[in-house]
């Protein structure tokens, strides 16, 4: 395992606001720092603020996150990611990261570009 994932996490990029809504709305991206280009990965710190269940998407481009964001159901998976209300997760995406989201109703995720868990 990377020695860069086994400390606290620290941010090292500016906060993004990823809107979520009941249509998902286009890609938000979020770059990894440069001095991370060599692994073409990065650690992120995600915050779902609301009071609703975000199924995020991610991926390469804006649409292919708006595209992922979409609520698995019984026989069906999902790329999205499940955040609950108030999480807050480290996950590790590529360099070159779209996040959008998809909710009940109007909601926030923030994300932070970093390093560490």
């Amino acid at each position: 395992m990377a020695q860069n994932s086994q400390i606290a996490f620290a941010p090292l990029g500016k906060t993004v606001l990823v809107p979520a809504a009941a249509v998902a709305p286009a890609g938000v991206q979020a770059l990894v720092a440069t001095k991370f280009d060599a692994q073409s990965t990065g650690q992120y710190r995600i915050i779902n603020s609301s009071t609703n269940i975000v199924y995020l998407g991610v991926g390469q481009t804006a649409a292919a996150a708006t595209a992922n964001a979409v609520a698995p159901i019984a026989g069906t998976p999902s790329a999205a990611i499940v955040l609950v209300p108030g999480a807050v997760e480290i996950l590790r995406f590529g360099r070159v990261a779209f996040f959008s989201g998809l909710a009940a109703a109007a909601s926030s995720v923030f994300i932070v570009q970093g390093e560490g868990m």
